[in-house]
């Protein structure tokens, strides 16, 4: 059993991890009649990574059974879809995540449950004094890009978000996702909110934005999110986020 996780400053599934992959499939199991690959996040590969890819999942070796995870299917080439067999895993019901919670005696379990939506994983690794910092980075954006708080407000905290080299942008803009769903959530009046202990400055920001802001939020943070591959400055391109939505509030 081999895996192949997200490695480098880019957290990609790089060329030289399917060279050796496909290098590596054509040896016969030392036991056992099978060898099983597991390259997690394979939607974090690059395009030249991807096609490397292929030229396995065209012809692979009757004893290889290769396991690949994505948290988005769509973020694949249609190609690489079209060669594997997908599985969707739904999250687990709450009564199911409460036991499982409960018996790992997680600390703050009612708040980890309404953060992991469902996934056991998240639920235990989930690091919240990281996630509150996060948070409150993320939130003070948006007060900023609704028009509530002035830009001076922000300028401190993107500037310690650009000079820390242990922070990835990614992890924040998981953050701002969740902040984004919950504001949408509030703005339309239905559904669970996750951040339900910050719910009073949410509802302020919902009952400020408009339903094309928050669309054209979550686009801008999609964006974003794809040229982080590309190595982009954390500070120009999460000022440049708040500027262009603080452009269109009514």
């Amino acid at each position: 059993f081999v895996t192949f996780a997200p490695d480098g400053p880019l957290r990609q599934i790089s060329i030289p991890q399917t060279r050796l992959l496909k290098e590596a499939a054509q040896y016969l199991p030392h036991k056992g009649a099978r060898r099983v690959f597991l390259i997690d996040h394979v939607d974090r590969a690059n395009d030249q990574a991807a096609n490397s890819l292929l030229k396995t999942l065209e012809e692979p070796p009757d004893h290889l059974i290769l396991i690949m995870t994505a948290e988005n299917a769509y973020d694949l080439l249609p190609t690489i879809r079209s060669r594997a067999v997908p599985f969707y895993f739904a999250p687990l019901e709450p009564e199911e995540m409460r036991a499982f919670v409960r018996a790992r005696a997680l600390d703050q379990p009612e708040r980890r449950m309404a953060l992991a939506a469902g996934s056991p994983g998240i639920a235990m690794s989930l690091d919240l004094e990281a996630y509150d910092k996060r948070r409150a980075a993320m939130l003070a954006l948006l007060k900023v890009a609704a028009g509530t708080e002035p830009f001076a407000t922000w300028v401190p905290i993107g500037e310690s978000i650009g000079r820390s080299k242990s922070e990835k942008l990614e992890l924040y803009l998981k953050v701002l996702y969740e902040l984004l769903r919950d504001v949408l959530l509030l703005h339309e009046g239905t559904g669970e909110i996750r951040n339900r202990d910050i719910r009073r400055e949410l509802e302020a920001l919902a009952a400020k934005v408009q339903f094309a802001w928050i669309r054209q939020a979550v686009a801008r943070v999609d964006e974003i999110a794809m040229l982080i591959r590309r190595n982009i400055q954390k500070t120009i391109a999460l000022d440049a986020l708040i500027l262009e939505l603080r452009a269109t509030v009514a």
